[in-house]
């Protein structure tokens, strides 16, 4: 074996090492650390963080919007992700999943998150689109001012 497929091969080697490390769960709920918010409101201190589920089925064409979140000023998204379903996993087209959201406080204050799930794909058009205060909105009287899950939250220090 010449010295550059050597090298090749203890590369590889060492990818799949260093990727076979990281312990990712297969649902947050089997995180200890990660708490799923079942109520509609929280109270924080900042630097807290709190995890939502919502149901999520991208082949429908919607997404899941926050859609005042340019509105909310003591908190913001920490992280977002999919998961998919045990149905979906095994091959079930149209099946869905679950959207997991995690926000942080950020700054003493009350807001109301509002999540839409949101035409995105029909409309080709992102989350963005759908803010309360955007012209989308504001002139389609079918997505406004409804939505999904409205959730309270209070942070102070």
């Amino acid at each position: 074996m010449n010295k550059r497929t050597y090298f090749s091969v203890i590369i590889y080697c060492l990818i799949i090492l260093v990727s076979s490390c990281t312990n990712v769960p297969v649902s947050p709920e089997a995180d200890s650390e990660i708490k799923i918010l079942k109520v509609n409101n929280i109270k924080l201190q900042i630097g807290d963080t709190f995890t939502i589920k919502l149901p999520q089925n991208g082949s429908i064409g919607s997404s899941n919007c926050w859609i005042n979140e340019e509105k909310c000023k003591s908190i913001n998204e920490h992280r977002k992700w999919y998961l998919s379903s045990l149905k979906e996993k095994q091959g079930c087209e149209g099946c869905g999943g679950s959207d997991y959201w995690s926000f942080k406080a950020i700054k003493v204050g009350v807001d109301t998150i509002k999540i839409k799930n949101c035409p995105t794909g029909r409309k080709q058009k992102n989350c963005s689109s759908f803010q309360e205060d955007s012209i989308y909105y504001k002139e389609d009287p079918k997505y406004s001012p409804k939505f999904n899950r409205a959730i309270i939250v209070q942070v102070v220090h």
